[in-house]
């Protein structure tokens, strides 16, 4: 999310042409819901599919389609992650909707009709209900490098011959990447192209995306990013070990390079939960487990484990937001879709058949809308746990 943005907390086709489940990579050990058939898995994810196409927008004058997010007052209506969001989705589900394409190019347009005032190459974080950018029109990390994998997962289903040429597109927005967002102080992921001084040194979890990296290495050829991906796991082990001894768990910002990450202080970008997992790093077990890399997917496997300890392996009763010693924040007891569906990515690499089938059966019992930031992370989660719809540039 833009350092701007406070998240809103809330607890708040039925047919398709035959796709080909995606395998799993030679020699993993991959775990698939067994509580549903294929058939009933791809209806599920169908299901939220046509259900959260309600938030996209159309503006046929400009050719654009954008992902609307839940924002008051129009104030930030629409935002990077979730455009970032809309790409990757509309090419993995491009073969249970006709329209996804069109989707898909509206929002090319529009991302790069809004770029960044400070570097061109990478897109303006906010804009209002008019579309337009404001708030400073600079970045935000996890859109663009959302964007960057959505344009490598449009090439890998249409290829790059239609309207736009999705591969260099890719590229452009690759190398924008790293020449902007990566800190020369810490050499992680920086919040935005807006970070400078003191800020070099923050960096958010939930942008930890290591398969992208991996993908950004294939696309590019540039060894560069595998540097950049064992920064970040490096990261990632110290904040588990030190941190997070008993869970596992990220907070929302750390602070300092990987060899000293710590925790963000209190109220350093959004709140008083900046140094715990919170809005921000519910997505990591996503992000983490994604991952074709096996101590990334140890890690979200790890934080998937402890959540179900956490709720006695009913998800139903998961609390909201944690200390990274996992007691749960003030206020948290209600339910978000948004802790939860990430897990489900954690649990198919940590060997627990019933806490994955539990977190299924709890997703797809709510596969319909609940709100912009929720139903994303689940349509994205369920895609992934269930396979069919899956890419992976």
């Amino acid at each position: 999310m833009h350092r701007r943005t406070l998240l809103a907390l809330g607890a708040a086709l039925a047919t398709a042409p035959a796709v080909v489940p995606t395998t799993p990579a030679a020699g993993a050990s991959v775990l698939r819901p067994t509580a549903a058939t294929q058939r009933q898995m791809d209806a599920s994810v169908r299901a939220l599919w046509h259900s959260w196409t309600t938030l996209l927008r159309h503006n046929p004058a400009r050719g654009w389609w954008a992902v609307r997010a839940d924002a008051q007052n129009g104030a930030n209506a629409y935002v990077a992650e979730g455009q970032g969001y809309g790409l990757m989705l509309c090419a993995q589900l491009a073969p249970a909707d006709p329209r996804a394409r069109a989707c898909f190019d509206g929002i090319t347009r529009y991302v790069l009709d809004h770029p960044s005032r400070i570097d061109p190459g990478l897109h303006a974080a906010e804009q209002n209900d008019r579309m337009v950018s404001h708030h400073g029109g600079d970045s935000a990390t996890d859109g663009d490098l959302d964007i960057a994998m959505g344009w490598l997962m449009g090439h890998r289903r249409w290829g790059s011959t239609g309207t736009h040429d999705y591969l260099r597109l890719a590229r452009e927005r690759i190398a924008a990447v790293k020449r902007s967002l990566i800190s020369p102080t810490t050499g992680l992921l920086e919040l935005g192209d807006w970070s400078n001084g003191a800020w070099e040194s923050v960096s958010r979890p939930s942008d930890w995306m290591i398969g992208h990296f991996e993908a950004f290495h294939r696309a590019t050829g540039d060894a560069s990013w595998g540097a950049v991906r064992d920064r970040h796991l490096a990261a990632i082990r110290r904040l588990q070990s030190v941190h997070a001894p008993r869970t596992g768990l990220l907070p929302d910002f750390t602070t300092g390079p990987p060899s000293t990450i710590a925790p963000a202080p209190a109220h350093t970008l959004e709140s008083a939960h900046d140094g715990h997992c919170y809005y921000n790093s519910c997505r990591v077990p996503l992000r983490l487990g994604a991952s074709r890399h096996p101590e990334a997917r140890a890690a979200a496997a790890r934080i998937s484990g402890w959540a179900r300890t956490k709720c006695g392996g009913d998800p139903a009763r998961l609390p909201t937001g944690y200390t990274l010693g996992g007691a749960t924040l003030p206020g948290g007891s209600y339910q978000d879709l948004a802790f939860i569906a990430p897990l489900a990515v954690g649990a198919r690499w940590g060997g627990d058949q019933a806490w994955l089938d539990a977190l299924w059966r709890h997703l797809a019992a709510r596969a319909e809308l609940t709100g912009y930031y929720p139903s994303s992370l689940q349509l994205l989660s369920m895609v992934n746990v269930s396979g069919t719809y899956a890419l992976n540039p």
